[in-house]
């Protein structure tokens, strides 16, 4: 498989997610009163104590749903960054398809490796904290999505991580170690030994 090939299909999946979290960065900021509700409601647990049974023993975890406004902008200042980090990834990957640069190559998957770390940690400490507040009593649904997007970052983490083997430029047979390898050390050829 060719250096570009392995770079274009990282590519792919890591544009697509940087643009959904964008986007939801863009929705957070110009419907702040969606989130607000969505917050308001999973921070005070109002549709948890409308219920006799279910989820009375969890009530004294709530907090007043006046937090949502606050809590609402640091999630955006995080999802804004985690975009930053799938945006950085998308660069490398586009400078690595561009050059047909192993050690670019490499690089690339270095960074998407983080974005894509902070992506799962960003959707794990939502379904962590709706946890907490009980949201899945009454907001299924929205835990959903998020358990969704832990899995679809889990997904694109272990194809990134994966390791095809590049096909061999002819530019650079002085080299006998797979540019993609980051445990083995480059060495050069000997005389007569093609890579």
């Amino acid at each position: 498989m060719s250096i570009g090939l392995i770079a274009f299909s990282r590519l792919v999946i890591l544009a697509g997610l940087a643009l959904w979290l964008t986007i939801a960065v863009i929705n957070n900021l110009t419907d702040p009163g969606t989130n607000r509700t969505l917050l308001g409601h999973t921070l005070s647990m109002g549709l948890v104590s409308a219920e006799e049974v279910l989820g009375a023993g969890l009530l004294w975890r709530a907090w007043p749903a006046h937090w949502s406004h606050t809590l609402l902008y640091i999630i955006v200042a995080v999802q804004f960054m985690v975009a930053g980090f799938l945006w950085r990834s998308v660069i490398s990957y586009a400078k690595a398809f561009l050059q047909q640069d192993g050690q670019r190559l490499l690089d690339a998957r270095g960074h998407a490796t983080l974005a894509l770390s902070l992506f799962i940690l960003l959707w794990m400490f939502f379904i962590c904290g709706g946890l907490w507040f009980g949201y899945w009593l009454k907001q299924g649904p929205v835990q959903m999505v998020h358990m969704t997007l832990i899995l679809i970052g889990i997904g694109a983490l272990i194809f990134v991580q994966a390791q095809p083997q590049p096909e061999p430029s002819p530019t650079a047979s002085t080299y006998t170690a797979d540019p993609l390898s980051s445990t083995s050390e480059r060495s050069p050829a000997s005389p007569g030994e093609t890579s």
